[in-house]
């Protein structure tokens, strides 16, 4: 990465956080997120009682409560496998199992099984140097620069190149701007983990065969193994991201870690082989030990302390395979953490860490137990409530955006507005009307509106397009009053292939509306992201001239700014 990318980087920052004004992003946004429907996976797993798979019912009962009850974990799905058989798949508040989820960096374990079938058919090689692979692009400086960096660096994490996703957010060309950035060491010496060298990985296999990452897989892998409707985010040249950008269904997930489970082979056929997956699923590098208990093989978890391995995703995303025992576990959440620093890894290791028998006698009670207790983390099992009295000082009535700060404010998350190059342009009025005797708000933006059905005591699913980018959102809402005996209109968006949630606290006031957002990642995760930036020597300078200011405490008060923006509206005439 050089200095002017940097730089570039930075001004987009600062317009992300001037509340003043709409974001104008560096890159035009794109239409890229087709509607990905909702719907059962194609070849389901066998489904088994979890005795007859040798684990007691309540065992895994009391798993899933507990997961539940971890605030901090904000657990969305669970699945558990044994031996290739579904045992329970559970989904959390207004969470659907049928939505593909966006899995961030656990597809790269993905990527690294498209780059074994390359290397299967011999179409690649582990010691393949990279300039070699991009000569057309490569300069002489360059050449020189990366002569000794290989195709298993890249799956290893030791490229040691600079250029990453936050540069990425503003740079057109990614293969070009990765093969002139600077180095960190010398490739091939030290873990450094870079979502870039994924995508390189996926740029490579665009190469090498002609197609992009999805359809190749789609084609030597997805279509084989009854994997449907998965949508994968390229970068601006229409590359696959590969490191990121992944949406696929849980139990469709959960087939590609039997995969690997299973040394290559779907339903007696191989489709990779197991001299790769030995390979990938061996240690090659150690990362530190703060990021967790794994070391790293190729683009896969390794563990150190037990025969397993992992798929791995920020916030929570998670594809934990156990050899010794042949149990999978495939979860997905939207806790504040990047790798294996939850409390979730010590959860499971409890339940799961140690040995089963074969079989169990059945537990027909303890079965009808764990069904039940499925069956209450979910909101849908919740029978719809009924406006009252408590609605009407929202109704059928309009509130103007009154406030400088709405210039910068949206619906969508802020970090997915981020992800998809696709910023507000900012608030302009909020209403709430009566659709099917259920309230619908609308949230005006100022080149768009978004309509949007609230459930009461059960979530609502609908559509919202942001951008031409389309997301199913589950929303739930309650009226009630604040401390202040205000009536109140709660809303919580749940974006249901992400682990975003969206919250808005609707307050009414003499004067008119008060809106309160907020959302999930929210202030302490991003707030230590920036930290951990401002650590840096090259970005603390442009950091702190972008946020205007050097105090920890005016950077959190900025992090809070834009993350939970307080504006005024006023009643429209």
């Amino acid at each position: 990465m050089n200095l002017s990318t940097a730089s570039r980087t930075y001004q987009l920052l600062t317009r992300i956080f001037d509340p003043r004004a709409a974001t104008e992003p560096f890159l035009p946004p794109r239409e890229e997120k087709a509607p990905l429907p909702l719907r059962e996976p194609q070849q389901p797993f066998p489904r088994a009682t979890p005795e007859s798979q040798g684990i007691p019912s309540d065992h895994i009962r009391k798993f899933l409560q507990e997961l539940g009850r971890g605030s901090d974990l904000y657990m969305q799905d669970a699945l558990v496998l044994r031996r290739g058989k579904l045992l329970c798949a559970a989904s959390y508040g207004s969470q659907v199992l049928t939505a593909p989820k966006h899995t961030f960096s656990a597809c790269k374990s993905v990527t690294s099984l498209a780059v074994g079938l390359l290397i299967d058919d011999g179409l690649l090689h582990l010691e393949d140097k990279v300039a070699d692979l991009f000569e057309d692009l490569a300069t002489a400086a360059v050449r020189r620069r990366l002569k000794n960096m290989s195709v298993e660096d890249l799956l290893t994490m030791r490229a040691g190149v600079l250029f990453g996703e936050a540069e990425a957010l503003s740079e057109p060309d990614w293969v070009r701007a990765f093969l002139n950035s600077s180095l960190k060491g010398e490739p091939g010496t030290e873990f450094h983990y870079n979502s870039l060298n994924t995508y390189m990985l996926s740029a490579i296999i665009r190469r090498k065969t002609g197609k992009g990452l999805a359809e190749f897989l789609q084609e030597r892998l997805f279509d084989p193994m009854g994997i449907i409707d998965i949508h994968w985010e390229t970068c601006p040249a229409g590359i696959e991201k590969g490191g990121w950008g992944l949406y696929i269904r849980p139990e469709d997930m959960a087939k590609l870690g039997q995969l690997v489970l299973d040394g290559g082979v779907w339903n007696g056929r191989r489709l990779l082989s197991e001299a790769y997956l030995r390979t990938a699923t061996s240690a090659h590098a150690s990362p530190p030990p703060e990021l967790g208990d794994f070391d790293y093989g190729y683009q896969i978890w390794v563990g150190r302390k037990s025969p397993s391995f992992l798929f791995n995703g920020m916030l929570g995303q998670n594809v934990l395979g156990f050899r010794d025992s042949g149990i999978l576990l495939v979860t997905n959440a939207g806790s504040d953490t990047d790798y294996q620093e939850s409390r979730y890894f010590e959860i499971v290791d409890r339940y799961f860490g140690g040995r089963f028998p074969d079989a169990l006698p059945e537990d027909p009670d303890g079965f009808a137990r764990l069904q039940e207790a499925v069956a209450a983390l979910s909101a849908y099992r919740n029978d719809p409530q009924s406006l009252d009295d408590r609605a009407e000082p929202f109704l059928d009535r309009s509130f103007q955006a009154d406030d400088p700060r709405a210039a910068s404010v949206g619906l969508l998350p802020v970090s997915l507005q981020a992800l998809h190059n696709c910023y507000s342009s900012g608030l302009a009025s909020v209403a709430v009307s009566v659709r099917r005797e259920q309230p619908e708000l609308i949230y005006r933006e100022k080149d768009a509106t978004h309509r949007l059905p609230v459930g009461l005591g059960r979530p609502e699913i609908s559509q919202l397009d942001f951008c031409g980018n389309v997301f199913q959102v589950a929303a739930s809402g309650r009226f009630t009053h604040d401390e202040e005996e205000r009536p109140v209109f709660y809303i919580q968006l749940a974006f249901l292939e992400t682990p975003c949630v969206r919250t808005l606290k609707l307050i009414r006031t003499r004067e008119g509306l008060l809106l309160r957002q907020t959302e999930t990642p929210g202030v302490p995760y991003v707030y230590q992201k920036l930290r951990k930036a401002a650590d840096g020597a090259l970005y603390k300078p442009l950091l702190l001239l972008a946020l205007g200011g050097s105090e920890e405490d005016y950077l959190r008060y900025k992090t809070l700014q834009l993350l939970s923006p307080q504006i005024t509206l006023r009643p429209m005439e």
